[in-house]
């Protein structure tokens, strides 16, 4: 907030050489928006923007109002042009760099997993050494560029070594690229550094899972790695849905339907857990939550294959 009225006082005093209209209209967009005008506001600084095209401090000002707004793809917009005009300006770009990693988590939020990859790149290109990396690993893993992930978390952790969420991140990636000993590598040597994280301890019990499968690892050592995972953060959904999983195939149907149950009041809320929640409860001859649940699978479905189009 204060810093929208910093700008806003800096644009309403803009340089005498501007056509005197867009510095009236900056004044007005200042008032109209400590009234609470918002929109009238925007459309003000829009005009003198257009009037002055080479002044940043309409666009940040604009940028400003967008972002209390919530309107965040116009607010990255408006400040990425007013960096462009003033790439000195180390406060613009932070915030530029800020704003950019929120709409980011928004784009995510709402699975729109394209248009969160392009933001991504441009934020990791204009800022190289900034947490931006992070952002672009989740997106390429989403979009299933999985190698490219890896470089990006790597990157990451370079960074920043003490960042848990790199590690889990790079572990992830590397595992969803078929580098499973790299992947390995990588939780066991971040449970060394984040011993009490249960990320890792999930995300490595998931690839523990994988490699059981394959015959690569003791199945016992993904349960237990799981259960520990669990110990540490009861609300770990996608550990629920391994163990419940794991339940599943040993016919243990009751165990499974109990796990998906804890997975899904946790928050999971996949195509893939309400089919497995559904045969679970098939088995216990539970058939009407069952049909229940097939009918979520095929919402949640279609769902998520829509979602994978979406820009």
């Amino acid at each position: 907030m204060r810093l929208v009225a910093v700008i806003f006082g800096a644009a309403a005093m803009a340089c005498s050489q501007e056509p005197p209209e867009a510095m009236t209209l900056a004044r007005r967009a200042y008032e109209l928006a400590r009234a609470g005008r918002a929109e009238e506001a925007a459309a003000s600084l829009q005009e003198a923007a257009r009037l002055a095209p080479g002044n940043a401090l309409y666009r940040s000002a604009l940028g400003g109002i967008y972002e209390r707004q919530g309107k965040l793809e116009e607010a990255v917009a408006a400040f990425r042009e007013a960096v462009r005009l003033d790439n000195g300006n180390a406060k613009l770009r932070e915030h530029l760099e800020s704003v950019s990693l929120d709409y980011g988590a928004v784009l995510a939020r709402e699975h729109r997993y394209r248009a969160g990859l392009v933001l991504a790149r441009q934020t990791a290109a204009q800022f190289p050494s900034s947490s931006a990396y992070l952002m672009l690993g989740l997106f390429e893993t989403r979009n299933q560029q999985n190698l490219a992930a890896v470089t990006a978390y790597r990157r990451a952790l370079e960074l920043n070594p003490e960042s848990a969420e790199a590690s889990v991140g790079l572990g992830v990636a590397q595992s969803s690229a078929g580098l499973m000993q790299d992947a390995e590598a990588t939780f066991q040597a971040g449970l060394k550094r984040f011993p009490h994280d249960a990320m890792h301890r999930q995300a490595y019990g998931v690839l523990l899972v994988k490699l059981a499968e394959t015959g690569a690892a003791k199945r016992s050592r993904a349960v237990e790695m799981l259960e520990s995972a669990l110990k540490m953060d009861p609300s770990l959904a996608e550990a629920h849905y391994q163990l419940g999983s794991l339940a599943l195939a040993d016919d243990d149907a009751a165990t499974a339907a109990r796990e998906f149950a804890l997975a899904a009041a946790n928050g999971l809320d996949d195509s893939r857990l309400h089919y497995a929640f559904a045969r679970a409860l098939r088995r216990l001859g539970k058939d009407q939550e069952a049909e229940r649940r097939l009918e979520l699978f095929r919402e949640r479905k279609k769902a998520e294959e829509a979602g994978s189009l979406q820009p």
